[in-house]
């Protein structure tokens, strides 16, 4: 499996911009806020990392925040290749108007005729396609909390099939009133703080996050290795407590990059703070590595972003180790495995091979591969 060079990343989080988040993170500095939601006609308040600048749930917000990202990211893209210069959304949302349709039909009290005024999520890369001279090439991939990671490996496959020259992977989600009635009601959400893989953790909390990275030929000292990608679940909403389904896709990523476990200098975990899900990855990474692997989460520190999360967390992850660390896992105490417990403190690292987990409902489990040489 060829690698493909990452050229360029940048964030838009609860924390800011990419220089601005690693700022906080650096402090392990972290605060949430509020959503309000609606359960069976009752309004309650969940925690929430939102964006510092509110989008609110309509087209011309959504488009903003799109277009202040990318015009931090073009700037850097020759002119003579935006032509060759694709780009692939991953998100979880769905039409805003679709939205409003459930809404309105969810709740005896505010019932009302619904009207189609479709506007897919894939017309945002359309509108920024030709603003910014792209290529027509346009795509949008929706795989709950493997999306925007799903979208990395078809940005590679394209370029490697020589269809575009390079890739602009998006990673989208804002708040969702129907997303966050979801987690609410399935008793995931957190009461007090995200604590991945942690004997007392109890749920995720949600978070906003626009980020990207572009992928391409050029030079570049990070490359993204592979991976793999499956839909192999037990339920719907998650995975086996054992994690198998969680080991095939590490070995199979492996496999793929002709790696072996030992080759890992750390791994990012999806690590969610649910009490399922943290016990099946933590299964899984135990029967893939022995227990000198070092790993983290970074939940805590911009919330579960769901489809935003694989390039989001990914992008954390670089920009922390171009500034020569890991970052520590906020929140662990005594982890739920042990002799496995992620990172307390920061850990000095500058280079090295990286596995980074996304594990989502539906049984879509994906384990990306990325490499940083110094030159």
């Amino acid at each position: 499996m060829d690698s493909i060079n990452i050229l360029d990343f940048e964030i838009n989080s609860c924390l800011g911009d990419l220089e601005n988040t690693l700022n906080e993170i650096e402090k392990g500095s972290v605060s949430t806020s509020f959503k309000t939601i609606e359960i069976e006609n009752e309004v309650k308040q969940i925690p929430f990392f939102p964006l510092k600048d509110e989008v609110k749930q309509n087209q011309d917000d959504i488009y903003k925040v799109l277009k202040s990202l990318f015009l931090k990211i073009v700037k850097n893209i020759d002119e003579n290749k935006r032509e060759s210069t694709a780009i692939i959304i991953g998100t979880s949302l769905i039409d805003w108007h679709l939205v409003d349709a459930i809404n309105n039909c969810a709740y005896e009290h505010k019932k009302t005729p619904y009207s189609s005024n479709k506007y897919s999520i894939d017309s945002y890369a359309k509108e920024l396609s030709l603003e910014f001279g792209l290529n027509e090439f346009t795509m949008t991939i929706n795989t709950a909390c493997t999306s925007s990671a799903n979208a990395l490996l078809e940005a590679k496959n394209l370029i490697n099939a020589e269809i575009v020259d390079s890739v602009i992977v998006v990673g989208l989600e804002i708040f969702s009133p129907v997303m966050s009635s979801g987690f609410y009601s399935m008793e995931l959400i957190s009461n007090t703080k995200v604590k991945p893989f942690d004997v007392n953790r109890d749920g995720l909390i949600l978070g906003e996050a626009v980020s990207a990275i572009v992928l391409g030929k050029d030079e570049s000292p990070w490359t993204l290795e592979g991976g793999f990608s499956n839909c192999n679940s037990q339920t719907i909403t998650g995975v086996s407590q054992s994690g198998e389904e969680c080991v095939e896709v590490m070995n199979e990523a492996l496999k793929n990059c002709n790696l072996e476990a030992k080759d890992i200098r750390a791994l990012k975990a999806h690590g969610t703070g649910s009490y399922s899900n943290d016990l099946s990855e933590i299964n899984a990474i135990s029967k893939v590595f022995d227990t000198s692997i070092t790993f983290t989460a970074l939940k805590p520190y911009i919330g579960h972003t769901i489809g935003a999360s694989g390039v989001s967390e990914l992008v954390l992850l670089m920009g922390a180790i171009n500034r020569g660390f890991l970052p520590k896992t906020l929140n662990i105490s005594e982890s739920i495995l042990k002799n496995y417990t992620p990172i307390k403190e920061p850990e000095e690292c500058k280079s090295g091979i990286f596995m980074c987990n996304y594990f989502g409902f539906g049984g879509n489990n994906t384990s990306l591969i990325i490499k940083k040489e110094l030159k």
